[in-house]
């Protein structure tokens, strides 16, 4: 994690994803925010009944991606008022991995 990305967390709207597999999955999340510096730590408040908490909850890993506030309500949609149990949210998506 770059130490400089923890600067540019501020309250706002959030992508919070994780992978279960090959599978992908997201959700919109409002709470994210730095727990330490120093090992750098964040933590992101997820409903442990979505799947994004299953997926995390399995892998051990998490991606937080900040929305920008241009962000149509069709791509916050997506992320928010669907089920990724329903759905491939990452469908239409070009996502990179590190």
């Amino acid at each position: 994690m770059n130490p400089k990305a923890l600067q540019k967390i501020k309250y706002g709207m959030y992508i919070v994803g994780s992978k279960k597999g090959d599978k992908f999955n997201g959700q919109i999340a409002n709470t994210v925010f730095q727990v330490t510096a120093e090992p750098c730590t964040v933590a992101a408040s997820i409903n442990k009944l979505n799947l994004t908490h299953d997926f995390i909850t399995e892998s051990k890993v998490f991606s937080v991606s900040m929305l920008s506030r241009e962000a149509t309500m069709l791509f916050i949609g997506q992320f928010g008022f669907k089920s990724g149990r329903n759905v491939d949210k990452y469908a239409n998506v070009n996502i990179g991995l590190a």
